[in-house]
């Protein structure tokens, strides 16, 4: 019982152990690649080559660097000139949920616009952590059908050296200007049964930001309303009339907008008829006021006269 214990404990870390090599090797995390489904695991391949098959007589089943040895040499005399034409020609799907082009990735998923002169391929969207190639062998990178990258030793090439964090791979950016689809390929050579990672993602024709910026300047034109300073002071100087006018306008342009000279001008104009009006009524007022006063005063004298009249009656009867 103890033995037959401890080989089912055997057997089930072993069957762990093979988990973890299938899965947890990488996918495209700059630009970010979106999955068919998000139960399913993203690190995976989608595909396989019999390494044997495609080039019989090479040598694939010992160490990867000498694995990688025996690919080159028989790559290099046959009839294809990119992995992806290679791919096309002789990957076997491990799912049918996985198609040829993209493997698990769904490129409807992604619309992203310019790309870096980079991508990276690692097992974490943060590019600072996890790790990048985990086995030898060749990458390439398309842009509709454009060819933008290709190495055939990724993990050697592009590894950061610091052994931490996702892989950086310059692309060739030119090349991408109008494609619609980013595809990167990835042989993992370990073993004679080649593991084939395909993802893709939809580009905009490396469009990205730049219509944005080209809408700036059409928002920096507001900067005209710093010209209309210059038209409330062609405003003020049309009516000479009245100078304290203007400095009272020369103010409000500070704080408002050209709109509120016009109310300013209109101001004016209803002030200085009313001043005039104003001023004609108060001597119509005034004048005969003062008039009357004299008229009054003049019937006194003649009192004054009749008096000495009746003096002189009393002078000439005595």
């Amino acid at each position: 019982m103890k033995i037959s214990a401890a080989l089912s404990t055997i057997v089930a870390f072993a069957s762990f152990g093979t988990q973890l090599q299938v899965s947890g090797h990488g996918y495209l995390v700059q630009p970010l690649a979106k999955f068919i489904d998000k139960n399913i695991d993203i690190t995976q391949y989608s595909s396989t080559i019999d390494s044997n098959k495609l080039f019989p007589g090479g040598t694939f089943n010992t160490a990867p660097e000498l694995n990688i040895k025996s690919f080159l040499e028989h790559y290099k005399k046959s009839e294809y000139k990119s992995l992806k034409a290679m791919i096309d020609d002789n990957q076997e799907l491990v799912s049918s949920d996985a198609t040829a082009e993209c493997g698990f990735t769904d490129p409807d998923k992604t619309n992203y616009g310019a790309l870096n002169d980079t991508i990276v391929f690692g097992r974490s969207p943060d590019v600072s952590i996890a790790e990048g190639f985990v086995h030898p062998g060749p990458c390439e990178t398309w842009c509709d059908d454009n060819q933008v990258q290709q190495d055939m030793n990724c993990d050697t090439t592009y590894n950061p050296k610091s052994g931490g964090g996702g892989a950086p791979m310059p692309i060739k950016t030119a090349a991408c200007a109008n494609a619609k689809r980013l595809t990167f390929y990835w042989i993992g050579m370990h073993g004679p049964q080649w593991q084939v990672y395909v993802n893709c993602v939809n580009i905009n024709g490396g469009g990205g930001s730049s219509p944005s910026t080209s809408t700036t300047p059409e928002s920096q034109s507001t900067p005209s309303s710093n010209t209309t300073p210059s038209t409330t002071t062609d405003q003020a100087t049309t009516p000479p009339a009245t100078p304290a006018t203007p400095s009272s306008q020369n103010d409000t342009p500070e704080v408002e907008t050209p709109s509120t000279p016009n109310t300013q001008d209109d101001t004016p104009e209803v002030e200085t008829p009313s001043t005039p009006n104003t001023q004609d009524d108060t001597p119509e007022v005034e004048t005969p006021a003062a008039t009357p006063a004299p008229v009054v005063t003049t019937a006194t004298p003649s009192s004054d006269v009749g008096n000495e009249a009746s003096k002189c009656l009393r002078r000439f009867r005595s």
